[in-house]
């Protein structure tokens, strides 16, 4: 009787620790903001890359499939109920949870240069919490942002601009695309949720300038390269 009894208080316990605390929220927000220059507005943004090419960026848009926050620790208890429900590896559009935010979201240069755009709010369990896992991934047509000017169904990441070569030369313009997917993990230096402090606010930045480093824009690969640096660019603070 007492063996076969402990799973079932094992698994109620598990589940009280997992239960969402009403009122808790983070609220998640996305700006672009340059890493070496200084904030900027308008329709375009220009700045120099580490090879000091010359960019300017007329037109940027990048779209964030899901953000998910993941607690500092997993006992192996835990991992144990989890394998009895497994999740499943990331998709273009993930459901929404209370850790997880999986509408896609696309993203401009329309704001300024370090003004947020609010991506939603989570309602986790309280605990505390030391990665986001973001996930950049294609649009579907139920993403936020999409407009008919915003044609980014079916994209992950679209630039259009003009490259001033450091070594001299002409200027060369170019578009790049890309419908691949990628993911970031990000620190979030031991995010606490608790009822003595119920909510908390974080903003992903994507660093612009950092795009384009390292990055031949006419050569093959060239976009594929550039999703790799947008991901690698990201950061998150209050």
């Amino acid at each position: 009787m007492k063996s076969r009894s402990a799973p079932v208080l094992l698994l109620l316990a598990l589940c009280a620790c997992g239960a969402r605390e009403e009122g808790i929220r983070l609220h998640l927000g996305l700006d672009f903001r340059p890493a070496r220059q200084t904030l900027a507005g308008g329709t375009s943004r220009q700045f120099t890359n580490d090879r000091g090419d010359r960019i300017t960026l007329d037109r940027a848009h990048v779209t964030l499939g899901s953000v998910e926050i993941i607690p500092c620790q997993t006992s192996s208890a835990w991992r144990w109920l989890r394998a009895l429900s497994p999740i499943g590896t990331a998709q273009a559009h993930e459901a929404n949870t209370p850790r997880r935010l999986g509408t896609p979201h696309v993203s401009g240069l329309e704001l300024a240069d370090g003004e947020p755009k609010m991506l939603g709010t989570l309602e986790p369990p309280p605990g505390s919490y030391c990665r986001a896992r973001l996930v950049f991934a294609p649009a579907d047509e139920d993403a936020e942002g999409l407009t008919p000017e915003v044609d980014m169904e079916g994209r992950t990441l679209l630039l259009e601009g003009r490259l001033l070569p450091a070594s001299g030369g002409p200027e060369q313009t170019f578009r790049l695309e890309s419908a691949s997917l990628i993911n970031a993990e990000l620190w979030l230096e031991g995010l606490a949720l608790t009822p003595d402090a119920l909510e908390a606010s974080r903003t992903l930045h994507l660093a612009y300038d950092r795009w384009l480093d390292g990055v031949e824009p006419t050569s093959p690969g060239a976009a594929e390269q550039v999703l790799r640096n947008v991901a690698s660019s990201a950061t998150i603070g209050p």
